[in-house]
């Protein structure tokens, strides 16, 4: 093993401890050491591989299962991680969080309970640190919502028609997070849209007459409106916001918008650190 790999090495493990102990203190989540933090475990000994548990983590573009490693979580948000060694011949270790008071771990699903880096370890059955990440937990400061991951403020749709509403949060920096979170639902008028199903961050309404109406998700202290127009006959056209959704995508009948761009992170435990180049928001 070289010098410099017994360097990197060490500092990995005392930093682990330390965040054991009492939590990340600056240099936990400083600099580049953990910019970006895709996935590969710290050590280098296998991958931490992100699984949304529910439909709508925006993490997880075509449903529950394995995601793209996201940049940050929401406070608040649940998902599932596994560990896969480089070595196949390994036995899987036990996942924790080393400060439970900041991530919990019930079964096995993950719940970023404060904001800031916190470490997740994979101990191996001598009670040894095999590999370890950490994970960025961000506040939302908004709400979007969206039809098909383009954000709308308002909404066209015909009588008749049932269309799913998806909610996401974004932070001050207009990440996209990550995680499963629980929205409220809400409508003004519902003998124009009806509201016929709703689980977690997405809702299900019927459109049942003409006219406009305004439509809601919630979530703490955050909520985002838009507007909802139901027309008689068919409808071919609906406003897009422009920006803030995932990548780049192109509207299909129902409008066009043009997605954000990647921009890395940088932030520290406590407030989260700056961040460049995030407009538009990514995972």
């Amino acid at each position: 093993m070289s010098h410099s790999r017994r360097t990197h090495l060490s500092r990995a493990l005392l930093l682990a401890g330390l965040c054991t102990l009492g939590g990340c203190l600056d240099d936990c989540g400083g600099g580049n050491y953990y910019d970006p933090t895709p996935g590969p475990g710290e050590l280098g000994n296998g991958d931490f591989l992100y699984y949304c548990i529910t439909d709508d983590d925006p993490a997880c573009v075509g449903g529950p299962g394995v995601g793209n490693f996201p940049a940050r979580i929401a406070l608040g948000g649940r998902f599932r991680l596994q560990y896969v060694w480089d070595d196949s011949n390994k036995a899987p270790p036990d996942l924790r969080s080393a400060v439970p008071e900041r991530l919990q771990v019930q079964g096995e699903i993950f719940t970023a309970l404060a904001t800031g880096y916190t470490a997740v370890l994979a101990v191996v059955v001598n009670s040894d640190i095999g590999d370890l990440i950490h994970l960025d937990v961000r506040a939302p400061s908004e709400v979007a919502i969206q039809v098909d991951r383009i954000d709308y403020f308002q909404y066209t749709a015909s009588v008749g028609q049932e269309v799913r509403f998806d909610a996401i949060t974004r932070d001050a920096d207009q990440y996209t997070l990550a995680g499963a979170l629980e929205f409220t639902w809400a409508i003004d008028d519902p003998s124009i849209a009806e509201l016929i199903g709703s689980a977690g961050a997405h809702a299900t309404f019927k459109m049942n007459a003409a006219g406009m109406t305004k439509l809601r998700a919630s979530i703490g202290d955050l909520t985002k409106e838009i507007d909802l127009v139901v027309e008689d006959g068919v409808v071919t056209t609906s406003d897009a916001s422009s920006g803030g959704t995932t990548g780049d995508s192109t509207g299909d009948s129902t409008g066009d918008s043009t997605g954000g761009t990647t921009g890395g992170t940088t932030g520290d435990s406590s407030s989260g650190g700056d961040s460049s180049g995030t407009t538009g928001g990514v995972l």
